[in-house]
């Protein structure tokens, strides 16, 4: 009896031995499977990042002769480059911040961003939206109080989407007598009375400004850009959170998205990052500073920061960022294109190739931007350099013509 039962656990203990070998087979099959779909899928993503990396330097060398023609330009010294194409990013600079110094701008150059700081105001708008803080559809006085009865036409409100539109029929500069200067000063002169203005008016000054404001049509009935909508706007995001609007920036946007120099006000080690601006006689022209705000104008970046921003919106996933590139408003031509529309502050139009595109441009001083965003192709485009004048903004638009031309041959388009 003693004997059958140790044959049986001798048995039992060769069973599960026997069990127990073909138990650690199997997990060492399934992990060196594992660990060769994680090799392959590792070698396919290098590849497939090499393979962009590879496309986007033959973009950027393609147009190095315009970019080279451009820098020619007696005013234009300087122009720096970021482009974004599926997940990839690259940025080349050229020229000299300023001329004569051989100070080529890099990935760490300061630039003043100007009107592009607006498409973050309608992006924290939309982020409100979905956290519960607003409605597009409020009447503002909601949040800037009951006592501005002039804000409204015939029962009609200025509502929160008025001013992500451009049609909310306030001015376009407050205070008012900033608006006089573009017919009584000359180029040379404006920005330094501009600034002379607005370094002495002040929140307050613009509340109380509000309550003058006449309004002459139902508001969301015609686009007129404005300054004052953006001010505005930022103004009832502080009265929606809490808290500052630059506090609101850096945590909503700024610290998710990696963008660590960007912002209204500059810390000392960013001044000195900060490029020099040149106006229309090739002389420094002033920063735009602000004492509102800074929501319309005061944003200021590097290329990097502004491509890690591009991610950012093309981000499918992020639902107040797909919300921020609705259509709002569509009855007129805008900026003389019968094709653009405007969503959260958002220029929209179709390209034949790439789809639905976002755009906008800031004009500084003594800088200039353009920012381009594809989300069907999911790629991008930002482009600045540290002169502004009237012409400067057509002459950044060929070179980006030449960029999207050449993104459509890289990515099998004309």
């Amino acid at each position: 009896m003693d004997r059958l039962v140790k044959f049986r656990v001798k048995q039992n203990n060769r069973s599960y031995t026997s069990h127990m070998e073909q138990l650690h087979k199997k997990i060492m099959i399934s992990t060196l499977f594992i660990v060769f779909s994680v090799l392959l899928l590792s070698c396919n993503r290098s590849a497939t990042e090499k393979k962009s990396a590879q496309k986007i330097k033959i973009i950027t060398n393609s147009i190095d002769k315009s970019v080279d023609t451009l820098l020619m330009d007696s005013l234009i010294n300087s122009l720096s480059l970021g482009i974004y194409d599926k997940g990839e990013m690259s940025t080349k600079h050229y020229g000299e911040l300023d001329k004569g110094k051989g100070n080529r701008p890099t990935d760490e150059t300061i630039y003043e961003i100007a009107s592009v700081t607006k498409t973050f105001v309608g992006t924290l708008i939309a982020r409100a939206e979905m956290e519960g803080k607003l409605s597009i559809e409020d009447d503002i006085r909601k949040y800037i109080g009951i006592t501005y009865n002039n804000l409204e036409y015939e029962g009609n409100p200025i509502k929160i989407r008025h001013l992500l539109t451009h049609t909310s029929e306030l001015p376009r500069f407050l205070p008012e007598s900033i608006n006089d200067l573009f017919t009584e000063a000359n180029d040379d002169e404006l920005p330094f009375r501009i600034a002379e203005i607005e370094n002495n008016y002040s929140k307050n000054k613009f509340l109380k400004d509000l309550e003058s404001v006449e309004i002459d049509t139902v508001p969301g009935t015609r686009f007129s850009y404005s300054n004052a909508d953006t001010e505005l706007a930022a103004y009832i995001l502080e009265k929606a959170y809490g808290k500052s609007f630059e506090k609101i920036m850096k945590e909503k946007i700024l610290i998710p998205s990696n963008m660590p120099n960007t912002g209204i006000n500059l810390n000392e080690r960013q001044k000195k990052k900060l490029a020099n601006g040149y106006g229309s006689n090739g002389k420094r022209t002033p920063y735009m500073s602000t004492t509102l705000w800074g929501a319309s104008g005061a944003g200021k970046s590097t290329i990097v920061d502004l491509l890690n921003y591009i991610d950012l919106q093309l981000d499918k996933s992020d639902r107040a960022i797909r919300k921020t590139h609705q259509v709002l408003y569509d009855n007129e031509i805008i900026f003389g294109d019968p094709d653009n529309k405007i969503g959260y502050f958002w220029i929209l139009n179709e390209d034949e190739d790439f789809g639905t595109y976002l755009s906008h441009h800031g004009g500084a001083y003594g800088m200039q931007n353009w920012m381009f965003i594809y989300p069907e192709k999911n790629i991008g485009i930002s482009i600045i350099t540290n002169q502004g004048d009237w012409q400067t903004g057509g002459k950044l638009m060929h070179i980006v013509n030449e960029i999207l031309n050449e993104m459509k041959k890289a990515h099998g388009k004309g």
